[in-house]
């Protein structure tokens, strides 16, 4: 049976999949999140999906563009494609919410699967990033994962970087040591 949670030990979270882009013809991807005091992901979009965070237990807090939403039980909020995000939590109590990728996005459940699996490893910095650029590049490409801002200055090495590691094998390492 294929391994449908991973925990992250840097950025203080666990991920399982409830429902993947493959079982529901690419529908979505369903993601339930548990997430204990945490900075979460740095400020980031999608050009590909949009993101719908719907919060189950504690409070969400969550960054949309320039806004700042605090989310309760039962509520929740729909990040378009193209929109800065981040999610974090500034408490020491759980929070549990699902984040449901639509259309469903296999680029996207592998780098889950495989920035968790790093870090278990010990493969990352504090902050949960990989060691390697090349992996970085490589995860940040197959997620559509991208920078606003002055960062999004990176973004053609970040491809360059990420077409080298599709060539070299580094792609496919990470895919089938992390995610079949």
């Amino acid at each position: 049976m294929e391994k449908r949670t991973f925990f992250n030990p840097i950025i203080n979270d666990t991920a399982t999949f409830i429902k993947t882009s493959e079982e529901t013809n690419g529908e979505c991807s369903l993601v339930a999140i548990d997430l204990y005091k945490s900075d979460g992901p740095p400020l980031h979009y999608h050009k590909t999906f949009s993101e719908r965070f719907e919060v189950i237990q504690g409070t969400l807090y969550l960054q949309v563009g320039k806004e700042k939403h605090i989310l309760k039980p039962g509520e929740s909020i729909l990040v378009p494609k193209g929109t800065p995000h981040r999610f974090y939590n500034i408490n020491n109590d759980l929070v549990k919410f699902n984040i449901t990728f639509k259309p469903g996005h296999v680029g996207m459940e592998n780098f889950i699967k495989i920035i968790y699996s790093l870090a278990q490893d010990g493969l990352t910095d504090k902050k949960g990033k990989p060691n390697s650029f090349s992996h970085l590049a490589t995860i940040l490409v197959m997620s559509d994962s991208n920078a606003p801002g002055i960062l999004s200055l990176l973004s053609p090495i970040i491809r360059i970087v990420a077409r080298r590691a599709h060539k070299d094998g580094t792609e496919k390492w990470l895919l089938d040591k992390y995610c079949r």
